[in-house]
């Protein structure tokens, strides 16, 4: 049994396809048919059922996997390990990373960063949830940090923080800056919402049919910088998570506030392949950034129950 094998076998049981996993890894198909074909005469079983819909692993397959992911594992974070021994750190992490951290976490988290490890160069992706957990599979990105989006064979994933979301309106409205609001009592809303594609698009509908909110007009807007500036200069509100809202507590420009009755909070993990470690720079970024996020979270969280 060879490494290769492992690395072949781990492709076609996250793709589901011989197809796919052979364009994953730079291979041929009938390449990567024929070391499948020979993992399973040495192993003596069937990895994965062949059907014209694509392949399916076997229970022996299922059990494999997790053997085969996890020696892959020990060795790229061994690999990664020596690496890291060589003295100053070096190369390229790129990180994907929703709108959400862009405003305040990124900044404070490149600005660390940078001073500490000039040599680093750093490439930021920025999508949407969705988009970026894909990137994660195809290994566009080295790690991102999203909402949970569910068990998924080619991601593993870490809770890092639990955020609020917030009701965010422009100055001339009477509430005062940081009271509790109570959506349903906030009568006629007209609100920006994400637009349906777009994972908090569903969590945000949910919520406001749940507590009976009468929302009259919405714009659908995924620009998160685009919607807090049309909040600013207008009568429309949005629901924004904490993270982005930071910049906005002392009130000079938006109005913040907390939502009650219930609240509405929202989760981020850190996701990254399930096979492989990351490398020494990007073990650092994410250690940076996560912080960042955390305090973030926590400040948020602090001044806001204050306000309840």
């Amino acid at each position: 049994m060879k490494l290769q094998h492992l690395r072949t076998f781990v492709a076609v049981y996250q793709e589901r396809s011989f197809t796919a996993a052979a364009e994953r890894i730079n291979a041929t198909q009938s390449g990567l048919s024929m070391q499948i074909k020979e993992l399973e005469k040495t192993l003596r079983c069937a990895l994965f059922d062949r059907s014209p819909a694509g392949v399916v692993p076997t229970p022996a397959g299922e059990r494999f996997y997790l053997r085969a992911a996890s020696i892959l594992n020990d060795l790229s974070e061994s690999e990664e390990e020596l690496r890291g021994l060589e003295g100053e750190l070096t190369g390229t992490v790129t990180v994907g990373l929703m709108p959400t951290f862009s405003r305040a976490a990124l900044p404070r988290a490149l600005n660390v960063f940078t001073q500490r490890y000039p040599h680093v160069r750093l490439d930021i992706v920025e999508a949407y949830s969705g988009v970026l957990s894909e990137a994660v599979v195809r290994g566009e990105v080295d790690f991102a940090i999203v909402p949970p989006t569910g068990a998924h064979a080619g991601i593993r994933s870490q809770h890092i923080a639990r955020d609020c979301e917030i009701f965010v309106t422009s100055l001339d409205t009477s509430r005062t800056h940081l009271e509790p609001v109570i959506l349903a009592d906030c009568g006629s809303l007209n609100l920006i919402v994400p637009g349906t594609g777009n994972a908090r698009r569903a969590r945000i509908d949910t919520y406001l049919a749940g507590v009976g909110a009468n929302v009259d007009k919405i714009i659908e807007m995924d620009a998160m910088m685009g919607t807090l500036e049309v909040v600013a200069q207008s009568d429309w509100a949005a629901i924004l998570p904490g993270a982005i809202c930071l910049p906005d507590l002392p009130g000079h420009v938006r109005k913040l506030h907390p939502i009650k009755q219930p609240t509405l909070s929202v989760d981020y993990v850190l996701i990254q392949p399930a096979v492989g470690a990351l490398s020494p720079a990007a073990q650092q970024f994410t250690t940076v950034l996560i912080k960042e996020i955390q305090d973030i979270c926590g400040q948020i969280s602090d001044r806001l129950g204050r306000a309840t």
